[in-house]
């Protein structure tokens, strides 16, 4: 005990933790008060969590959405999905219905955040569906990837959603 007050310990030393959740957030220079402004930056953001989940391997069952207002207090909501997803569009889909639950639009933004927990890995949530939903997720998936690859080689912005271009 007293080498352990002296700082000395001969246990290793454990570096990497299981992740529990995967998000990105980004604080702006100036404060938002337009929603429209804040769906495009939740766009990015969905999309660039969804890509680092799929980079690591894994799906996620619950997304967060975190708001810090100009005052600098922060508000979080949460969505439990039906299933599992490492897909941009699905988490965005997500996001946006928890905007409506903030006061977005009536008082100014700080930063916008998005979080996926309850991490999985596929091979653990694969279930089979009827109506060709498997189809569809396979072409998703088969588009990721491809999206993925294009952003890995020439930069995120090379490839990116129609709702993001500007005149």
């Amino acid at each position: 005990m007293q080498l352990l007050a002296c700082g000395i310990d001969e246990r290793e030393v454990v570096t990497e933790q299981e992740a529990k959740s995967i998000g990105h957030e980004e604080t702006f220079m100036a404060d938002i008060t337009d929603v429209d402004t804040a769906r495009r930056e939740l766009l990015v953001l969905s999309e660039r969590v969804g890509r680092r989940m799929r980079k690591v391997g894994v799906r996620g069952r619950t997304v967060t959405l975190k708001v810090k207002y100009s005052d600098f207090k922060p508000v979080t909501r949460a969505l439990r999905l039906n299933e599992a997803t490492d897909d941009g569009s699905g988490i965005y889909s997500a996001v946006c219905g928890l905007l409506q639950k903030t006061q977005m639009g009536k008082r100014p933004v700080r930063l916008l955040g998005v979080y996926v927990t309850g991490l999985c890995f596929p091979e653990e949530v694969e279930q089979l569906s009827f109506f060709g939903q498997d189809q569809r997720s396979e072409k998703k998936k088969r588009l990721n990837a491809a999206l993925d690859s294009l952003r890995e080689k020439h930069g995120y912005r090379s490839i990116r959603p129609g709702a993001l271009v500007r005149d």
